[in-house]
């Protein structure tokens, strides 16, 4: 069994990058005492298996995690699911909480919100079965949404539909010190304007994740040159099986209500 975790990362924590996540995510887990799988080996590491990585200095509602769990840490009779056994505490299934993708473990979500650091917070917990594709290689959009400094939304709402109309959308990045340019335009595959903040117009995109995860930086120069990028933003990742669209992990409601709780006080 594994327990599929949902986490956002708000604020001044989104400077720090993937690996520093991973650092502070593992002393969360063990400060729960979750009973996760080590590799084997002379130096034993904890089995972090992370979704797609979400490039420094952007903010997320939706990251993923995947954590293995020991064989034996998993069982019980509750109703709604099996009990887990952690160092501290017994946990089992959220009684109001339904969802398809497995059983829920709001009690889990909340240690693990406690244990992070400001900023970052979980929002759903579900137990499932191990097996299936990667959380990196099942992700085939993100959305995202994302400010442009000093831009209107009128000039915004014509720039965007300017670029859903062009045949072509050259996009220059820097990749292991090279300077590359090319057509995202079919990576692009929803943009509109949705908001204002003061800082300006501030746009919802959803763009592909495969073969290489496309970020809204690599638009901005295109819909308003000269200008930079605010806040940005990641508020999805969508994964497509069989046909059907959905979340790995959908935010749990008894989570988003303690976040709100927290954020009131």
């Amino acid at each position: 069994m594994r327990l599929r975790v949902r986490f956002c990362k708000t604020g001044k924590i989104r400077f720090i990058g993937h690996r520093d996540v991973a650092r502070v995510t593992e002393r969360a887990v063990r400060k729960v005492g979750l009973p996760v799988v080590y590799s084997e080996g002379f130096s034993p590491r904890m089995r972090l298996s992370f979704g797609l990585a979400l490039p420094t200095g952007y903010e997320s509602d939706g990251e993923y995690l995947d954590l293995p769990l020991m064989p034996d840490a998993v069982g019980g009779a509750a109703a709604d699911g099996p009990e887990i056994a952690c160092g501290h505490a017994l946990h089992r299934p959220c009684a109001v909480e339904t969802t398809a993708g497995g059983a829920s473990y709001c009690s889990v979500a909340e240690a693990l919100s406690d244990a992070l650091p400001h900023g970052m917070y979980v929002s759903a917990v579900l137990l499932q079965e191990r097996g299936g594709p990667s959380l990196q290689s099942a992700v085939h959009t993100c959305g995202w949404q994302f400010e442009i400094q000093h831009l209107s939304v009128a000039d915004a709402a014509d720039a965007a539909k300017q670029l859903l109309e062009a045949d072509h959308v050259p996009a220059t990045r820097v990749h292991k010190g090279r300077t590359l340019t090319e057509d995202v335009r079919g990576a692009i595959f929803a943009l509109s304007v949705v908001d204002e903040t003061s800082r300006g117009a501030v746009l919802a995109a959803e763009l592909s994740a495969t073969p290489r995860l496309v970020r809204p930086s690599e638009l901005v120069p295109a819909l308003a040159a000269g200008h930079e990028m605010g806040i940005a933003r990641r508020t999805h990742q969508w994964t497509c099986t069989a046909g059907v669209r959905a979340e790995p992990a959908t935010p749990a409601q008894c989570s988003l209500n303690r976040r709100q709780e927290l954020v009131s006080e």
